[in-house]
């Protein structure tokens, strides 16, 4: 689910359940001596609540609420687009609640609840409402008056730059993945033999492992959106949720990169593990830094991407 260029998902802010509730009103009309009527005066308001949890260590990292509110002090209505491609129309952040829980050092929630609260923002008549470069309009579609998102020819600046976005990292994710693969076998064998640094470097290189996995998962998903209208707009907002991914991941990848080179440094320093093993964990630490700068740069170059 795509809620502006907000992504609900596994690697920012899963909700858990979703409550959608409909009104249609019919106000009463008293009579002398019979019962009420009712007329109906058309549809009423809808509301979407969904509660959801973050395990900001393990995936999505922090600030995910704090994008929530940032998006709510927009005071912009905003497109509600599911992972199909269906669209919901707009809607309007109406709160955003938060509960903290199992602190770490520092204060810092290891997990995080949340609560949003979103309603339903009917257009004026006149039907017309811009999206994209303010070239892109929504339509009723013909089966239920479900609207459909219309891209035109104008939107392609920010389609193009999605398409090579998700290009280049699928393609530098591959590649990295490919040699974290190699670098997993040749440190899980190199430091076995001194178990005080072993489960702290070979789940370093698993960390960076995940860290390609989804950068390339996430990759695909806005390629498999482009170019199926009416989802560009989706695949658009898909490739800045990339990056919001991207900068999530970069803690991960830097973290993994401390820790290789901390243990470069505790083996050099002994003098006694033989250079071919020092060597195996500093080219971990160099693919550590290779996935680390591919987060930061998917994160900078998803940011110049404008619907």
């Amino acid at each position: 689910m795509q809620l502006g260029a907000f992504q609900f998902g596994i690697n920012t802010a899963a909700y858990q359940t979703l409550q959608r509730s409909s009104e249609w009103r019919w106000p009463s009309q008293d009579r002398f001596g019979k019962p009420p009527v009712l007329q109906h005066v058309g549809q009423g308001s809808e509301t979407i609540t969904l509660p959801g949890v973050i395990y900001p260590e393990w995936r999505g990292g922090f600030g995910q609420v704090e994008q929530m509110r940032a998006l709510a002090g927009q005071a912009t209505p905003l497109q509600l687009i599911d992972g199909s491609g269906a669209t919901f129309g707009k809607w309007v952040i109406e709160g955003v609640e938060e509960k903290q829980s199992v602190f770490a050092d520092a204060g810092a929630p290891r997990k995080q609840e949340f609560t949003l609260k979103l309603r339903r923002f009917f257009e004026t008549d006149g039907g017309l409402v811009t999206l994209v470069t303010g070239v892109a309009s929504v339509v009723s579609a013909a089966a239920g008056g479900i609207p459909a998102v219309s891209i035109p020819p104008a939107a392609t600046g920010p389609v193009s730059q999605a398409q090579g976005l998700a290009n280049s990292v699928a393609s530098t994710a591959k590649s990295l993945s490919a040699s974290l693969s190699k670098a997993y076998s040749d440190v899980q064998q190199a430091v076995a033999p001194y178990t005080a640094v072993a489960a702290d470097t070979i789940g370093a290189v698993v960390r960076c492992v995940e860290v390609a996995d989804q950068l390339q998962t996430n990759a695909n998903r806005v390629l498999a959106l482009l170019g199926k209208r009416p989802i560009n707009a989706t695949a658009i907002s898909s490739a800045q949720g990339l990056g919001r991914t991207a900068a999530g991941l970069l803690t991960r990848a830097n973290s993994a990169g401390v820790i290789l080179r901390n243990t470069t440094a505790q083996m050099e320093a002994l003098g006694t593990v033989p250079k071919s093993t020092v060597q195996v964990v500093r080219s971990a630490a160099a693919t550590a830094d290779k996935c680390a700068a591919a987060c930061r740069q998917t994160a900078t170059q998803a940011a110049t991407i404008k619907e």
